[in-house]
């Protein structure tokens, strides 16, 4: 029972949903404002270069209602063959006091990004 275990530098944090999505989670569980951690990272995704970006949060945020926040930035595809090439999303659960969060985060890549994926 040998465990290997591989890790592959990421070529661009900006342009990985999964890093992004880890970077907001981080800052949550820290106690910063869900609007805030979200438009931190959605600037920083288009800064470094994306066609577009969306953010999304959902769960009980300030009230006992839940509710879901949506921060959206330049194109976003949603349907069709393409999404599977040029979107990278990336999923991630917050474990809060209150309950747990979701948060999504969908990039739209540029060209040359996606010829390296």
């Amino acid at each position: 029972g040998d465990v290997e275990l591989f890790a592959e530098r990421v070529f661009s944090r900006g342009l990985s949903a999964m890093a992004q999505c880890e970077s907001i989670k981080f800052k949550l569980t820290q106690g910063l404002a869900v609007r805030r951690a979200c438009y931190a990272v959605l600037r920083f995704v288009m800064e470094s270069g994306a066609k577009g970006c969306e953010v999304s949060v959902a769960g009980k945020l300030r009230a006992q209602r839940a509710k879901t926040m949506k921060f959206r930035e330049g194109y976003m595809l949603k349907t069709g063959n393409a999404v599977l090439e040029v979107v990278d999303t990336a999923v991630r659960h917050v474990y809060m006091r209150q309950g747990v969060l979701g948060v999504k985060v969908a990039i739209t890549l540029p060209p040359e990004a996606v010829q390296q994926k």
